[in-house]
């Protein structure tokens, strides 16, 4: 294994049904040791898809058998017992009013869910994947995908439903108005040969790769500011590197994009470098066709 862990480890209960409620036969992996199975390599259905602006859309991940699902139960649990990169929950940076928190290391995957409040904004923790009331499901706690939930919700007012890691969230139609449970179409780029590119509140979405321990998952991030100019793309994260965010009052770090005869491709290399040896594959960003109205909340 190289030096950095795993990115964004399983999302076996990255579940929701509807605007407010997971499925509740979909459980923490860790936890209960059952889940549907997980995704590895790619598999060979149609990546036909509406709304995919570029060419070459890869088919999404195939599902793992039972040995190998075990043996990733056995690896989170121990990489939860540390030691941690930066201490469990500690908040890494704050981007559009969603915070960050350390998941202690990538390859954690620790046995509660987070939740959002609609109403106050306050994000909980709990041991139970039900929720109550106006709190929204976000996730698995402190991963990619929970967080990706959370400022989709705090900013945009919609969040997205099942997936069983963060490569396959480039597959999905249509996100959910968090308030409504209106459904709203969702489009996607293909990195390298979209027209489209990354613009602010798009989930850029990175492939799960099954040969490499650091990458079996995947990873998604926030779009929070482009600068076409530069040829810069700045993101918001949770569980990338557990490290504290590169300026953690607005973002956690930048990526470089090119525009090649009006074609973008983003590279997931440091602004400051030319290189990243344990850097991952960028596979396309994900975005809402409109948005449902802003929300006043109570408590912000």
């Amino acid at each position: 294994m190289r030096g950095r862990p795993l990115k964004c480890p399983i999302h076996a209960s990255n579940t929701i049904t509807g605007p407010s409620r997971p499925r509740l036969i979909v459980t923490i992996l860790l936890a209960l040791s059952i889940a549907r199975p997980l995704l590895g390599d790619v598999s060979c259905v149609s990546p036909d898809l509406p709304r995919t602006d570029g060419q070459g859309l890869a088919a999404p991940p195939i599902r793992i058998g039972g040995e190998e699902r075990q043996r990733l139960i056995d690896t989170s649990r121990q990489a939860c017992e540390g030691p941690c990169i930066t201490p469990f929950g500690q908040v890494l940076g704050i981007a559009d009013r969603a915070e960050a928190r350390s998941n202690c290391t990538s390859r954690c995957v620790h046995p509660a869910f987070n939740f959002l409040d609609l109403e106050t904004g306050a994000v909980s923790v709990s041991s139970q994947p039900s929720p109550e009331g106006t709190r929204q499901y976000l996730g698995i706690t402190y991963q990619c995908v929970a967080y990706a939930r959370y400022w989709w919700m705090k900013n945009l007012n919609l969040t997205f439903g099942d997936v069983d890691n963060a490569h396959q969230i480039l597959y999905l139609t249509e996100g959910i108005d968090a308030r409504t449970g209106t459904r709203i179409p969702l489009g996607r780029s293909v990195n390298g040969s979209a027209r489209r590119p990354p613009q602010r509140g798009d989930l850029v979405v990175y492939a799960s790769d099954r040969s490499d321990p650091e990458w079996y998952s995947g990873h998604v991030a926030v779009v929070v500011d482009v600068d076409r100019e530069r040829g810069l793309v700045t993101l918001a994260e949770q569980n990338y590197d557990n490290r504290p965010w590169q300026d953690p009052g607005k973002f956690a770090r930048r990526i470089p994009l090119f525009d090649i005869d009006g074609h973008f491709t983003l590279l997931d290399v440091p602004d400051s470098s030319r290189r990243n040896p344990q850097g991952g594959r960028i596979i396309g960003w994900v975005y809402p066709t409109h948005y449902p109205p802003p929300v006043e909340r109570s408590g912000e």
